[in-house]
């Protein structure tokens, strides 16, 4: 039942971290997504979290009314539960792409040139600029990237813009500002054309290994808390065994 509530309200918690929810749009999926990935994985979580609650219910009845065959079924089902989450965290760490975690670069610049700035993908490029702002960043590999990204080549975005402001280096005597509206130290030098002249006031390094290392640093708490969990369940699964053999020994 603790397994439970701390599913439920670790699901919950993650549903409210805005930051991280709206960072996991970055993490490629193959079929596209209507809502980030963390939103789903924050809904599994407190699904979960409810189903845990009412098997420790049902658990909790079949001892209480000495069923052998409740008491039976419970332990099935706990088995089977415990099994897909073994086969589950498997999967998240040795196959994290078959679960949706996949950060190629090829995959990845594609999907930053295809939706930063566009109409109809807001939440996308607040993703991004996010990103930017967050890990002091620039493009994929480079603010290069977006000399070719659709907010370029379709002219969405102003005339001045090479790349966006969120990857100029912010005015230090803003400290509030969001990254949905940053405020540059120096937008002239930041937009500038020449390499020596923007590294004054750009961020050169691209985003994409420290989305990975977030990515992987996500995955690892993930899989923390589902090995915690698991272990809880062994316990009480070897409990309850060793409660009944004493029972029927009596």
């Amino acid at each position: 039942m603790m397994c439970g509530v701390c599913l439920v309200l670790g699901g919950a918690y993650l549903l409210s971290d805005t930051e991280r929810v709206l960072l996991s749009r970055l993490i490629y999926n193959a079929v596209p997504l209507h809502q980030p990935l963390f939103y789903y994985v924050a809904l599994a979580l407190m699904i979960i979290g409810l189903l845990v609650l009412a098997l420790s219910v049902f658990g909790c009845y079949a001892v209480q009314v000495e069923n052998s065959c409740l008491v039976a079924l419970y332990l099935f089902i706990l088995l089977v539960v415990l099994l897909a989450e073994s086969v589950f965290g498997i999967l998240t760490a040795i196959c994290p792409e078959y679960m949706g975690l996949k950060m190629e670069n090829e995959d990845v610049t594609d999907q930053w040139q295809r939706n930063y700035g566009v109409p109809g993908r807001e939440q996308y490029t607040a993703a991004i600029d996010l990103a930017q702002t967050k890990f002091e960043c620039c493009g994929i590999n480079s603010g290069k990237d977006f000399m070719t990204s659709w907010w370029r080549l379709r002219e969405l975005a102003a005339p001045n813009l090479l790349v966006p402001l969120s990857c100029c280096h912010p005015d230090p005597k803003n400290p509030d500002q969001s990254f949905l509206d940053p405020q540059p130290l120096n937008e002239t030098l930041c937009q500038d054309k020449q390499p020596d002249n923007y590294i004054l006031a750009r961020y050169i390094e691209g985003c994409l290994e420290p989305l990975v290392l977030w990515l992987r640093h996500q995955t690892s708490l993930l899989l923390l808390a589902g090995l915690i969990k698991l272990s809880i369940q062994l316990l009480l699964l070897f409990v309850i065994i060793l409660s009944c053999t004493r029972q029927s020994s009596k």
